[in-house]
């Protein structure tokens, strides 16, 4: 298992923020699903300099990079068009030891 740095942003059309959060609920519902399962490690929006949701970063815990394009292709926010998966970023990760 290997661990991953996710960067994805939403799509920038007048629309896209309001898929976002109609699609939030669902989305943190199966976040949470994922991280119960141990997939994903965390997660939060990304912010403009308004506040603004503008996209996320993740990080997972997937057997490949292939398995990360997956879990992100499945996840609601793609289903309904909130994440532009063509700007996502997947890094290698290893978190700091304190």
């Amino acid at each position: 298992m290997q661990t991953f740095l996710v960067v994805v942003h939403d799509f920038t059309d007048d629309e896209a923020l309001g898929r976002r959060l109609s699609t939030r609920p669902t989305h943190l519902a199966e976040a949470t699903r994922r991280r119960t399962g141990g997939q994903l490690v965390s997660g939060g929006a990304i912010l403009d300099a308004d506040g603004k949701m503008i996209g996320s970063a993740l990080v997972v815990n997937a057997e490949s990079r292939d398995k990360v394009i997956e879990l992100l292709r499945t996840d609601p926010y793609s289903t309904q068009r909130a994440w532009d998966l063509s700007t996502a970023q997947i890094y290698a990760y290893r978190e700091a030891e304190f």
